[in-house]
């Protein structure tokens, strides 16, 4: 019977050796768990890093780039307006017709009088940017032309 106690001991020392040996292992990888966990966190951390810098740069670029785009947006819109303006202005271009007023063999043009009442006005010492309502009344057979200006002054001017 002493074999089965030798092959009890014999049994007992491997468990024990494979236990120990477990230990090591267990302690080396965890080791290297943390050692990896380690390098890990260190190259999150960079690459982190590394992307806010290009995120940064990126905003950068991207805001640069919208500041370039505006100002040609506003450039052209600038240039459309002033097209659309002149061919606007070109379309609802208003030929103006002279009238002019013919007695006895005299006659006026009534653009001509309308500078005489308002430089009469100006003379007499108003301003020209004042005068908001302008009223003649031509009357050749008296060879004058009468005036109200903004309801409130009157005058005379003489036609020829």
């Amino acid at each position: 019977m002493a074999g089965k106690e030798e092959v009890k001991e014999e049994v007992k020392e491997v468990v024990k050796a494979v236990a120990k040996t477990a230990t090591v292992k267990a302690k080396e990888t965890a080791e290297a768990v943390k050692k990896t966990a380690e390098k890990t966190a260190e190259a999150t951390k960079e690459t982190a890093k590394k992307t806010a810098e290009t995120a940064k740069k990126t905003a950068e670029k991207t805001a640069e780039a919208t500041k370039e785009t505006a100002k040609k947006t506003a450039e052209a819109t600038k240039a459309t307006a002033k097209k659309t303006a002149a061919k606007v202005a070109a379309k609802t271009a208003v030929v103006k017709a002279a009238t002019i007023v013919q007695y006895q063999n005299n006659e006026v043009d009534t653009d001509k009088v309308e500078e005489k009442v308002k430089a009469q006005f100006v003379s007499e010492g108003h301003k020209a940017s004042s005068i908001k309502k302008l009223n003649i009344y031509i009357k050749p057979e008296e060879y004058s032309a009468y005036y109200v200006i903004n309801d409130k002054f009157s005058g005379r001017v003489d036609l020829f």
